[in-house]
């Protein structure tokens, strides 16, 4: 996957990645603490949950919701 292809498609990761690799990526949910204690939908989250269920489940899903003060 090319350097371009990473930055669109950041739920993506290589079929053999180390669980080193895996356990550096951000968190696949976001969870609200004591700095972010609010969390809200993306404005596009049906277009994001469409995307999401349109393609095989063994990446990872686009984000729905963020956490922000």
């Amino acid at each position: 996957m090319s350097a371009g292809e990473e930055s669109l498609r950041p739920y993506l990761r290589d079929a053999r990645a180390t669980p080193e690799a895996v356990a550096l990526e951000p968190t696949p949910f976001p969870q609200t603490t004591a700095e972010e204690p609010l969390e809200s939908l993306y404005p596009d989250w049906q277009r994001r949950l469409t995307r999401n269920l349109a393609r095989r489940s063994d990446g990872r899903w686009e984000p729905l919701t963020r956490t922000h003060r």
